[in-house]
């Protein structure tokens, strides 16, 4: 039987990581895979989350089963986090939570519950993370796209995008991402945002909001400005949170599906939709990384060293992108990659092309993703001027 399965070929991200391991090269940088690294390469474990693991493995009496919901006391503290704890919507009880593996499960669940729903298609502006499709498209969803970033201005063609979105109609999901667009790094700006949300409360398509970064612009408050929005305007929204970034928590794949409901009542039958769909799929999530969040968040201390240290990262990326700016304008690529300093989060797309990208391979072992995107927690002091001489020699003037 499995002989008529054929070997498929390596994930183009994972396929990068490993190639950049194998080359010898004193000086070589991987702008690939997406997670925070500091200049060492180190992806750190968060001092915050070392004290809650303390805590939880000097108390912790049992191994029993996760509940199908999360492990006790995450979604109520994801749902008060990525809400607010003045939220409307939260204290009409019209926002429902469950606990998944990772934003990825989140997806997928989410994907799934629609596939009960009445919804035929799900949208999205163009380009969006690579994953989104197989997700989606397991599920039984063709990902539509429509314009969104024009790589030529390197920036947003939001009169392209919004003329896409108002011809969207009750039928239709208008898949949104969070703060830190990946792979662009350029986010709607809250007036967009609320243009958006204008046009889904008038042709009634629903927003599914994807929040991989929550916490790596400005703060965690003004980060969750489009999921707080979508609560208060809109009667439906769903929303996936993962806990991979913003607490480290890569390897525990932690996250959530958020519901919003027009009631409670609403809100309560999407969560009891989406558990049995989970039940059906991976029974209940893993505890570990929920218990974590939980006690971070249910601890005055800990969220507030939490706190600290996301901020801290958000900075460094921040920090990031300007120095690659600066070390661009300073070997003679003038103001070709000034768009970096503006946007927001790990990922930006340089203008190359695919074979400027295996250029930048072969000649200076400079790892990038695709047809551009990279990852800027890469970039650091030590590299960047080598980096943007790369650039400029793959680039051209």
């Amino acid at each position: 039987m499995f002989s008529e399965l054929p070997a498929l070929p390596e994930d183009p991200i994972l396929g990068i990581s490993k190639a950049f391991k194998k080359d010898q090269r004193a000086q070589k940088i991987d702008l690939g895979v997406g997670v925070f690294r500091t200049p060492e390469g180190l992806t750190p474990v968060m001092q915050a989350v070392r004290k809650a693991q303390a805590r939880i493995v000097e108390s912790e009496t049992t191994k029993v089963y996760t509940p199908t919901t999360g492990a006790p006391g995450f979604t109520d503290a994801v749902l008060k986090l990525v809400f607010g704890a003045d939220s409307e919507a939260l204290s009409a009880e019209r926002c429902a939570a469950i606990q998944t593996p990772g934003g990825c499960g989140a997806l997928r669940v989410g994907a799934e519950l629609l596939k009960r729903t009445s919804a035929r298609r799900i949208v999205s502006g163009a380009p969006t993370w690579a994953n989104h499709t197989p997700l989606f498209g397991a599920a039984g969803y063709a990902l539509e796209m429509i314009p969104y970033y024009d790589a030529a201005a390197s920036a947003i063609d939001f009169n392209a995008y919004l003329a896409a979105v108002k011809k969207l109609g009750p039928q239709d999901v208008l898949l949104l991402h969070g703060p830190c667009h990946n792979p662009t790094g350029a986010d709607l700006s809250r007036a967009q945002i609320d243009a958006v949300f204008d046009a889904a409360k008038e042709r009634g398509f629903l927003p599914f909001i994807d929040c991989a970064y929550i916490g790596f612009v400005e703060d965690l408050d003004a980060d969750a400005y489009i999921v707080r929005e979508a609560a208060r305007r809109l009667p439906e929204a769903l929303i996936t949170f993962s806990c991979s970034k913003n607490f480290g928590l890569y390897r525990e794949r932690t996250g959530a599906l958020i519901l919003v409901g027009e009631t409670a009542e609403r809100a309560d039958a999407l969560r009891s939709q989406a558990i049995n769909v989970a039940r059906g799929n991976y029974s209940m999530p893993p505890a570990h990384g929920g218990l974590i969040v939980a006690e971070i968040l249910g601890s005055a201390e800990l969220e507030a060293l939490w706190r600290e240290e996301l901020a801290a990262m958000a900075a460094t990326v921040r920090g990031n992108r300007q120095l690659l700016v600066d070390a661009a304008s300073a070997v003679g690529l003038g103001n070709r990659l000034s768009y970096i300093a503006e946007q927001r989060g790990m990922f930006s797309l340089l203008p190359m092309t695919e074979e400027s990208v295996t250029a930048a391979k072969e000649r200076h072992g400079v790892y990038i993703v695709g047809a551009g995107r990279i990852n800027l927690c890469g970039v650091h002091e030590g590299n960047a001027e080598y980096l943007a001489a790369a650039l400029k020699d793959v680039m051209g003037q």
